[in-house]
Formats: structure tokens, sequence, C-alpha cells
């Protein structure tokens, strides 16, 4: 059962913006929103569960009304100022608590300056709005698929991640690309893969030729750089274990696996319309570029209620059929830490509590840029936070969750904003949703 709570129009910086908050009710529904997120001294997440003397003293339906107002609030708080102080035409943003999911859209699909000539390119039925259907680019989001895809395929025996690269690809066989592990792809580690393919690398038969020409500058499993080549060449390898192309498998097994109707990797002609234009710098439309192998490194385009069901998969895998139950939660497993953070099959995986600038610092341009040391890591079955940014030149993406808490957030914009700035919202929304007890 869905039940609107506002619809408000705001002028905000000089353009319009249009803000609405969805909430979705299950058997749940009666139980009040705990606590979520308090931003404690040291600025750590945990949780602050209420007493049970307070819990009894509630009336529940008074306490839900409080929990939506404060929900309502806080994200308001913190989306209108960022949309603001970057100029981003659109946003979406979702929570998921237990079986309970907050949907915020706030905004236009396309910059205002350009949402007259959207209105004449796709007159029929156009929506200007950021709405639950509107579809965006999720940029490196894209990988937590390609990795749950590996993992899906390594359930079902199909691949290993001990393999070596030539044992799917013959072809690279006495090449040092070849000798890699999948699991050197799949996290980065194998020795130097670059964050990019050069511009010059864009057919099929020029991405074989790099690999065939490229050679290993660091220890194999020693050094993390994070890598589009890497993650790339690990989807096209599971595809092929898989006896199909990168897009099909995802379309018609992984996406319906995960109960996801509105995920693409070539969005329809039916759902143009719902495709939001991404804005560079200088709010001019844009939309991505096909690349070498960039379907399963950035390649994914999603809706905010498929992204929240995703999140419900993760938080709760036990709800999907064995197969991919199963390989959600191998890419929960850390294979190599750097610091604090813990690389895991697409996730970023950090102990729980850990404070904002832990998960930022994940995501600075030393991390990201550089190549670092690694080494593997320990098994731990202490609480985790998992968390994945991404963008294309005109989209940006974040991703966060924790299991124990049965908590997560998703946040979808139209225009790319520094990672860091995503992160600190998202937390600032987690440590904001508290109600009166």
């Amino acid at each position: 059962m869905t039940h609107t709570i506002q619809r408000a129009i705001l002028k905000k910086a000089g353009y319009l913006l249009l803000a609405s908050l969805v909430m979705s009710i299950n058997s749940h529904a009666n139980e009040p929103v705990s606590q979520l997120f308090v931003q404690g001294g040291a600025s750590n997440i945990h949780n602050n569960a209420a007493s049970s003397q307070n819990k009894q003293a509630i009336n529940p339906e008074t306490a839900n009304q409080e929990a939506d107002k404060k929900i309502k609030e806080k994200f308001t708080q913190v989306i209108v100022p960022l949309m603001q102080q970057y100029d981003v035409p659109g946003m979406a943003v979702g929570i998921v608590q237990h079986e309970k999911t907050y949907q915020t859209y706030y905004g236009l699909k396309t910059h205002q300056n350009h949402t007259a000539k959207s209105a004449i390119t796709n007159p029929k039925n156009f929506n200007p709005a950021i709405d639950h259907q509107t579809i965006f680019e999720l940029g490196s989001v894209s990988k937590l698929f390609t990795a749950t895809a590996g993992a899906y395929a390594n359930v079902q025996g199909k691949l290993s991640f001990d393999d070596s690269v030539a044992k799917h690809c013959p072809e690279f066989k006495n090449k040092p690309i070849g000798q890699l592990k999948l699991i050197n792809l799949a996290t980065y580690t194998s020795g130097n893969l670059p964050l990019q393919f050069p511009d010059t690398v864009k057919t099929n038969q020029q991405i074989k030729s790099y690999f065939d020409n490229w050679t290993v500058n660091a220890p194999v499993g020693e050094y993390r750089q994070y890598s589009n080549p890497s993650i790339g060449l690990f989807g096209q390898i599971t595809a092929r274990a898989m006896h199909t192309t990168f897009s099909r498998l995802m379309e018609k097994q992984i996406f319906p696996a995960l109960h996801l109707n509105h995920t693409y990797i070539d969005v329809p002609a039916t759902q143009q319309i719902n495709y939001a234009y991404g804005h560079d710098a200088s709010n001019a439309p844009i939309r991505v570029n096909p690349g070498a192998l960039a379907e399963p490194a950035y390649g994914v385009k999603s809706t905010l209620p498929d992204m929240l069901q995703f999140l419900k998969a993760n938080l709760a895998p036990q709800h999907y059929k064995k197969t991919m139950q199963n390989a959600i939660l191998q890419t929960h497993h850390g294979y190599y830490q750097l610091g604090q953070m813990t690389q895991a099959l697409g996730w970023e995986k950090f102990s729980y509590p850990s404070s904002l600038a832990t998960l930022q610092a994940s995501n600075s341009e030393k991390i990201v840029l550089e190549p670092n040391w690694v080494h593997p890591a320990k098994p731990s079955t202490t609480p985790a936070i998992y968390h994945k940014t991404g963008s294309t030149n005109g989209f940006g993406a974040y991703i966060v969750f924790v299991p124990s808490q049965q908590l997560g957030v998703v946040m979808l914009m139209n225009k790319k904003i520094p990672n860091q700035e995503r992160i600190k919202a998202a937390y600032e929304i987690m440590n904001g949703l508290t109600t009166e007890k």
C-alpha cells in the first residue's frame, strides 16, 4: 500500500523544484520507525534503540505520523541545499528500513532551460518532473550488478574466482593478462590495469590488442588500482561462461532474478520518455556514450524503486531463490584490506560503526586514481557497512546499507557532484532520521 505524504512546489535557486515523499508500507506499518542513525561525538554511525518502556507509551499511529514528518523534514533539509549548491536539476532519494521504504523525488528530468525542447522532442505523455518512473544512469554502481552476475555464475559452477583469465579466454593463454585470476579482475588487484582504457581503444579488436600488449608493473594481488578495464573484462568473461552476451545475461537473467522491472543495459524505446537527461557542469543535457567494455563497468540504468528493491535484496537475501541468495552473499565477502576499507565484490566494506571521514576517504583521489598497497582481508563476523558511488559525465549515484540495522539509502541525480558530498548527504539523512519516543 502506498500513501502520498507531501506534494509541494518550491521555487529554489531560480528553477522550479518539485518535491514529493512517498511511503510504501507493508505488514510492519504499525511499528514506529526507530532511531535510524544518530551522530555521536566522534561522528560515528551507530544505532540508538529506544527503551521498551518508551515504546509501550506511544500510540503506533501517532508514532508513524511523527516519523513521517521527521523523514520529510530531514530529506528537505539535506537535499534542497545540495541541489541549490550544485544546481542539480533533479534527484531521487530513498531509504529502506526493514520492510518499509521511503521515496522522495525532487526537480526535473532535464534542466528548465531544456524542458521545453524535451517536450517538443517527446510530446506524448511528456512529464518533466522526476518521479518513480524516471530512469537514471548508475555509472560505477553498475559494477555491483556485474559482481552479482559473476557470483551468480560462480554459484552455478560456470566459473571459479580462482580460474585464470586464459581458462575462459584462450586467446590470452601466453599473455600476462591470461595469468591473472578472475578475483584479481573483480577486486582491481591485477597489477596495474588503469582506471580507463586509452581514448584510442574503442573496438573489440582494439580491446584485444590492448590486453595482448598489457604488462604487469606491480605484484598481482598486492596493489589495488580501481579500474574499468579490470571489472569490464570480468563482466565479459562472466557472460562468456554463461554462454551469452553481457547485456542479455543482465536483462534476461540477473535483473529478473533480483525482481527489477525497470533496470536496463539498453533503455527500450518504450521507456525513452522516462530516461532523464544527465547534465554537464554548465547544465547542458548529456547522455553516456558507448565505450570499451562500458556495459559491465558503468552501463546500467535504473529507477529509484528498482534500486530500493536491489537494496532490499542485499539487506535480506534470504527472500530470494537459493542461487541468487548465495550470489548476493558472495558479493558481501571481503577479499582485500586497504586501510579501514575492505574490497568486497563490487562493494566497499567497512566496520560498523564507521565515521563519515572513513567513508569519504574511500573515494579520495588517492584511492580512486592511484595504486594502493593491500593485504588479504581476514574473515570477520562483526557488523559492516557497504557502499558504492557511481558517475557518468552527467549523472551521479550512491548506495549504502547496514545489514545489522536493516537500513540503507539510495541517491540518484541527473548531474555529477563530488562523491564526498553524496556520502555526506546520505550520512546526514541516516543520522537525522529519529522519532521522539
